[in-house]
């Protein structure tokens, strides 16, 4: 045999030996990696401490993924991101669509899941002195509803401090409530680490919010959703609150919060927690009234608790015109809160229209359950945690954020279509549902600038006053229809403008929404009109656009007074230097040419398949 053929297969059969050990070996490791994956143990979870650093311990990429969140660079999106800036700011319609009401006051753009609960401790809209002291005088502090879909410790507050009474918990001051969050490791209750993020007061979502401690099955664990889907026609299931497929879970963990709710009074009373600082002759919020409850999240000095009797009332998600199997439409909700308006009016009065407002939420659920990827069977999770890599081990991302940020992992498992097609057609998308929005909101604060008018008018008149001034609901009688129109146009409106994937999640139903509202608040403006001139008041309707409205920016949150040791006009958020700030010039110019529509500057040139 020819030595040089000779040699030559000696060096391949190393080449070969050595290719086969390397990939052994590789295979063995992934191997070990998927059995510890498969083996995972649940040994030392449980209920009674639903801390994700315990968790964590467990599954540590999971914990790494989730914490990554919180790490990440801060940017602002075009309709998202998270950058927690001003929304008050860029969209200054906002502040008088939503007048009389808390969300006015202080509304930024939402940061990571990791950040709910401390921000929400945060807002202005939990700070009573705050808003009594900036016109909203009725304000009485936020209940503990609040809290269903902030905190990781809800369910064990619910079982253990409300004794499994729902109600209970809902009905308690949120102040009140989160002081009984439990201490661990001996910690000082004024300590950084119980009144921290990681674990503390301020522990935003955990692992047992969704998962169960004995196997890691996905559950619900907010009994609003579980109420909400036996309204629909779901069977309750004791081991994960609604027996549903795998599939169906991987949506309902995600609906456990981002879906329209509201507070529903029980009629009764009932005994709650409530704060010994109440009998406290010296405790006086600013305007000089009685504490009952106090601004911080622990016990301290004379402050103990005490057992109160207050209004009861329900977090409660407005489903039951919403059957299984069918795709959510917003005339559920007109029908939904027509019905139980003789115990839930409105949310608030508005301010300079008198109407009973709706305040929608974050509708996720609720519009995604018509969209094309909803009616193929594609959960949440395939989309917001779509798999991915850990060495051999097949996990679920739990950086849980925009598709947009892995489009190769979100999107592409299905789309064939490049990555830079897929982006662009988001893009047009939401920019064609965004140019809807602002049209709608523009027109409902045309109708609400024209409401104002008429009112003031109609207030000089005898037939609308009442001992020489004006009578308010004689006014509102008369303008009734106006009112509704009001009502149900700002509600679509701000269902689209609550719902976060910009319409993307159902382009057609958002689109069907906007375009009701836009032709509501018309047709509000031209029935005003014609009111009106029976009273001999001429007006013309109001056409307010995007510069009109940016002259009602409010600017930064800051100080209206003096208050917990903050000067009149210091920053609300002076020690969070990234939330609160005006919103990037480039975001205030992609809004003014959305209404009306500059498709040279707003669309994205589409790319080939």
């Amino acid at each position: 045999m020819n030595k040089k053929y000779l040699w030559g297969l000696i060096i391949v059969a190393i080449l070969v030996g050595f290719v086969a050990a390397y990939i052994g070996a590789d295979v063995a490791e992934k191997k070990g990696e998927q059995v510890a994956l498969n083996t995972f143990s649940t040994q030392g979870l449980s209920d009674d401490d639903p801390r994700f650093d315990v968790w964590g311990k467990n599954f540590p990429h999971h914990l790494d993924m989730y914490l990554s969140g919180a790490k990440e660079p801060l940017e602002a999106t075009d309709f998202g991101g998270n950058l927690s800036y001003n929304k008050l700011d860029r969209f200054p319609q906002l502040v008088i669509m939503w007048a009389g009401y808390a969300f006015a006051k202080d509304f930024n753009e939402e940061r990571n899941h990791f950040f709910i609960q401390s921000d929400q401790m945060k807002t202005g809209r939990n700070n009573k002195d705050l808003l009594n002291a900036s016109g909203l005088k009725a304000f009485g502090g936020q209940p503990t509803a609040c809290m269903n879909c902030h905190s990781g410790w809800t369910p064990w507050l619910i079982n253990n401090v409300a004794n499994g009474d729902f109600t209970t918990f809902n009905s308690t001051k949120y102040w009140t409530m989160i002081k009984n969050v439990p201490l661990k490791d001996n910690q000082a209750p004024d300590s950084p680490e119980h009144t921290g993020l990681h674990g503390g007061t301020r522990m935003g979502l955990t692992c047992a919010d969704c998962h169960s401690p004995t196997d890691m099955s996905l559950r619900i664990t907010r009994p609003a959703l579980v109420n909400a889907l036996v309204s629909r026609g779901y069977e309750v299931d004791k081991d994960h609150g609604i027996k549903a497929s795998r599939q169906e879970m991987r949506t309902f963990v995600c609906s456990q919060c981002h879906v329209e709710y509201y507070f529903k009074p029980t009629g009764t009373k009932v005994k709650v927690m409530g704060e010994s600082i109440a009998n406290n002759p010296n405790a006086k919020w600013l305007d000089g009234t009685q504490k009952t409850y106090e601004q911080i999240d622990y016990w301290r000095g004379d402050n103990k608790p005490t057992q109160i009797e207050v209004a009861g009332l329900n977090l409660t998600f407005p489903w039951s015109e919403w059957k299984k199997g069918e795709p959510f439409k917003i005339e559920m909700l007109d029908e939904y809160y027509e019905k139980v308006k003789d115990i839930f009016p409105s949310d608030w009065i508005h301010k300079d229209t008198k109407a009973p407002m709706i305040k929608i939420q974050h509708p996720e659920t609720e519009l995604a359950s018509g969209g094309i990827h909803a009616q193929n069977n594609v959960s949440c999770a395939d989309c917001h945690m779509p798999y991915t890599r850990k060495g051999a081990n097949k996990l679920s991302e739990h950086n849980i954020g925009s598709p947009l940020k892995n489009i190769n992992a979100s999107c592409k498992s299905c789309h064939s279509q490049s990555e830079e097609y897929l982006k662009t057609q988001v893009s047009n998308i939401q920019n064609s549902i965004a140019s809807m929005q602002r049209s709608a909101e523009y027109a409902i604060v045309s109708l609400i600038f024209d409401i104002k008018k008429v009112r003031e008018e109609m207030g000089k008149m005898p037939k609308y006053q009442t001992d020489g001034k004006a009578d308010d609901a004689k006014i509102s009688k008369t303008l009734e229809k106006v009112l509704d129109l009001h009502r149900k146009s700002q509600m679509r409106a701000d269902f689209v403008n609550a719902e976060n994937s910009t319409g993307f999640h159902n382009p057609l139903e958002a689109s069907r929404i906007m375009g009701q509202s836009i032709a509501m608040a018309k047709e509000g403006q031209t029935l005003l009109v014609a009111l009106a001139a029976k009273d001999g008041i001429t007006i013309t309707p109001s056409n307010l656009g995007f510069k009109d409205i940016q002259k009602f920016a409010p600017g930064e949150l800051r100080y209206p007074v003096d208050m917990d040791g903050h000067k009149k006009g210091d920053a609300y958020y002076e020690d969070e230097p990234e939330v609160n700030k005006a919103p990037d010039k480039k975001l205030l110019e992609l809004d003014s040419n959305l209404s009306p529509y500059n498709y040279s500057k707003v669309d994205s040139p589409v790319s080939a398949h």
